[in-house]
């Protein structure tokens, strides 16, 4: 990630965009990993997905770019736009069809986990019972390619659970209700000097709940934008519309 004080990055701009993000209530079906009393009945829960970037996002990982579900927390105040700021674009998405491909993944994700926590449980167990008497160097690196692969997959599980924020086993999801609320971010334009191309820099403004002073820059939308040229297009005819 390029600092924004390295000298072959030269200063445009610095703007406040209120970005839109969808708060979407969903409904999801327990699975049959819950407890007996629980499997199949229905519960509720939330989670914010970013308006702005939603139809232009391509990819599994960049689609998990688009989930911030701790900004739940955050209402905007209601005010008129000061010099400098403008309110973001937001675009329409398909909430069932984008929710369930997440679910999917998610679950795949922990089948995947699951058969290869066992299939590496038993290959140590096998290497515990015969390292003394023959050499296991073979098995020892399969070993550890395994726990690299399961830790990839345990964060992998993490960052979609906390995406669709769900606490439990589901085996399906289904969007009920949805809203637009705002939060606040300074874009700082910025021109590479060598070869002309623009950057942008997304910085933070809210934690907590509350506006702050100082600055945190925001590097998972930053990477989208400045990768994503499409994304980078809708951020540039945002910025546009600033008299």
């Amino acid at each position: 990630m390029r600092n924004i004080h390295m000298p072959s990055e030269s200063f445009l701009s610095k703007s406040t965009v209120w970005m839109p993000y969808y708060r979407v209530q969903f409904e999801y079906t327990r699975s049959e990993k819950e407890l007996a009393r629980k499997s199949g009945e229905t519960a509720q829960s939330e989670t914010a997905i970013n308006a702005m970037f939603c139809e232009c996002a391509q990819g599994e990982d960049e689609y998990f770019m688009l989930f911030r579900p701790n900004y739940l927390k955050y209402n905007m105040v209601q005010q008129s736009l000061q010099p400098g700021e403008v309110i973001g674009t937001s675009f329409h998405m398909n909430f069932d069809a984008f929710l369930s491909d997440v679910l999917k993944r998610l679950n795949e994700t922990k089948n995947e986990l699951n058969e290869l926590r066992s299939t590496s449980n038993k290959r140590y167990r096998h290497i515990r019972r015969y390292s003394r008497i023959l050499p296991m160097t073979g098995q020892l690196k399969e070993a550890e390619k395994s726990s690299a692969k399961i830790a990839e997959l345990n964060s992998l599980t993490s960052v979609l659970r906390l995406a669709l924020n769900l606490s439990e086993e589901a085996s399906s999801i289904r969007a009920v209700s949805n809203s637009i609320f705002y939060y606040p971010t300074v874009v700082v334009a910025m021109k590479n000097r060598e070869n002309k191309t623009e950057q942008f820099l997304i910085v933070n403004l809210v934690k907590s709940g509350s506006i702050r002073k100082g600055l945190n820059l925001d590097n998972i939308l930053t990477q989208l934008c400045n990768g994503n040229e499409e994304c980078k297009q809708v951020l540039a005819k945002t910025l546009a519309q600033i008299p």
